[in-house]
């Protein structure tokens, strides 16, 4: 079914591609600490801390992916004015992104997902617990404004768009149909966490297993392959999208194509024993867009997001794939034709 070569002058026709991310540039703080003793004060371990990273998630994930692939993300956003986006900013323009699409206002602190993890600094670190401080944003009239003529003028120069909703507030669909409606064919995909179907006109989205279910009211509980067909078929009319690819975990994707009448099914790649899946979605979207920019098939472009996904779960925290690791892992697969 799939082509060896095909496949690595794929990765390879990403190197360059301009990709808007829209999306809402999350904060992924990860706390370490070694055990030291229980607490006499309450039944909990004691940590002495030694590392604290600040890393980008959300979209800001999915711009780090882009760039790691070899594209071009052109970063449109909000974030607040606090030493969390100082950071954030900080590590942008150190890869040499421009950040003048990235909107920095007093009244919004940024989300920071924190996550705590204990073990010994040369062992596997458990994550204990996670908290999220979180806040949402309202776009004012004029600023959205000034987004909407960003989103139409770097839609005209780039190769694809694509959309990170996580429902902070700085993507509205309004603001998003900029991109959709003047696409003029180029591929524009999706992420929405809570919102999928306020996000019509896309060309394909890549939502998850329970992302999907509840966009479509129905459970897949007890008989996810028996419903899963009716979850895309719903999805599909109500988005008017080209495709659609469902992240299933363990079990791989499952990808539905406009004007195909069965789905394909790919299977996870590598093993389903993995380290950590924070941030897989981003990783997968990122691959996939960046596989449509360079004239991939839906088809092509799942399978690389599928040997995206496979890779980066085996890493620890909020994690990327580089372009050199792909085209490894295309050239291992045993299951490829090389005609």
């Amino acid at each position: 079914m799939f082509d060896r070569n095909r496949l690595l002058q794929l990765t390879e026709a990403m190197k360059g591609k301009l990709v808007v991310v829209y999306g809402d540039i999350v904060a992924d703080r990860f706390i370490y600490g070694t055990p030291k003793r229980i607490s006499r004060e309450a039944p909990v371990l004691i940590l002495r801390q030694y590392r604290d990273d600040v890393l980008l998630g959300g979209g800001g994930n999915a711009i780090n992916n882009i760039l790691s692939l070899g594209g071009l993300p052109i970063p449109i956003s909000v974030l607040g004015r606090d030493s969390v986006s100082d950071e954030l900013i900080a590590q942008l323009t150190n890869e040499g992104i421009d950040c003048s699409g990235i909107l920095r206002v007093d009244r919004y602190r940024t989300p920071t997902k924190v996550r705590i993890l204990g073990g010994m600094p040369h062992s596997t670190r458990q994550q204990i617990v996670r908290y999220d401080i979180e806040d949402e944003v309202t776009i004012s009239e004029e600023e959205a404004g000034r987004f909407a003529w960003l989103l139409r003028d770097q839609m005209s120069i780039a190769h694809a768009a694509l959309i990170s909703d996580y429902g902070y507030g700085a993507v509205t669909p309004a603001l998003a149909a900029n991109l959709t409606g003047f696409s003029r064919g180029k591929p524009v995909t999706l992420d929405s966490r809570y919102s999928l179907l306020r996000y019509p006109d896309v060309t394909a989205a890549t939502p998850n297993e329970e992302e999907a279910a509840n966009a479509a009211g129905i459970s897949l509980y007890g008989n996810g392959d028996d419903n899963i067909g009716d979850v895309a078929e719903i999805l599909q009319q109500s988005l008017d999208s080209e495709a659609l690819l469902i992240t299933r975990g363990s079990r791989g994707m499952a990808l539905y194509e406009r004007g195909r009448k069965e789905p394909i099914f790919i299977p996870v790649y590598g093993t389903d024993q993995v380290a950590d899946v924070t941030g897989a979605g981003d990783t997968v979207i990122a691959t996939f867009t960046l596989a449509l920019a360079a004239g991939g098939s839906y088809l092509e472009a799942a399978k690389l997001a599928n040997y995206a996904g496979g890779i980066v779960v085996m890493k620890m925290g909020t994690a990327t794939v580089s372009n050199v690791e792909l085209q490894h892992a295309i050239e291992r697969d045993e299951e490829l034709s090389d005609a």
